[in-house]
């Protein structure tokens, strides 16, 4: 299946990041984080976690948390004005459009900050999809016992480049869409993988009742 052709500049724009070197910001400040691992298979996973900002999109996931067994499903949705809602089973969270909210939609209450404490049972932040992931990474690039091994894979029929990383006991899998969101993860607390995915954002999903 052909990526659509609003993510083409993404992964156009992607492919200039990746010639410069230095630093570049993080997701949500100015903290700088090094570009570079020293790993080219990490390195071009990272390139597309770190430009999911930038990405117009609508994902769904599924999660499985391993410890305890919790099936969850997920849906993000970031827009062209920099608005962003993740929902995880009924807990909405919702950035970027006056004031961010966390939001229980079962319960009909919201409250004006974000609070990931309200996903901790699922074991995953708001930021799972891109930043948190980059984090994630960036820690198991520095914890790897062995050479990597980098792939592609078709994920939600878009294509993914993906890293396997030898650690301790246990070899984790990272993939990401060339338009910057997280398309599988795998290790010993997680299995994340993406569904569907559209570039077009759903407006309903930013409601919180």
């Amino acid at each position: 299946m052909a990526i659509p052709r609003a993510f083409l500049p993404l992964a156009a724009a992607l492919a200039l990041t990746g010639c410069f070197t230095g630093e570049r910001p993080s997701f949500d400040n100015d903290t700088a984080v090094p570009t570079s691992t020293g790993d080219a298979n990490i390195d071009a996973v990272l390139q597309r976690l770190d430009a999911v900002p930038i990405a117009r999109f609508t994902a769904e996931y599924d999660v499985t948390t391993r410890f305890g067994d919790i099936e969850s499903e997920a849906v993000v949705v970031q827009s062209d004005d920099g608005r962003r809602s993740i929902t995880i089973n009924d807990v909405r969270f919702v950035i970027g459009d006056g004031t961010d909210s966390t939001c229980d939609l079962a319960a009909d209450e919201c409250e004006a900050s974000i609070n990931d404490a309200r996903v901790s049972d699922v074991g995953v932040t708001h930021e799972f999809y891109g930043a948190s992931f980059a984090a994630r990474l960036r820690v198991d690039a520095n914890r790897r016992v062995a050479d990597t091994a980098g792939y592609t894979q078709a994920v939600a029929g878009q294509q993914a480049t993906c890293v396997d990383i030898p650690l301790s006991g246990i070899t984790k899998s990272y993939c990401a869409l060339d338009a910057g969101p997280l398309a599988r993860y795998e290790g010993n607390d997680l299995l994340i993988a993406l569904t569907a995915i559209s570039d077009t954002p759903d407006e309903s999903m930013f409601r919180t009742s």
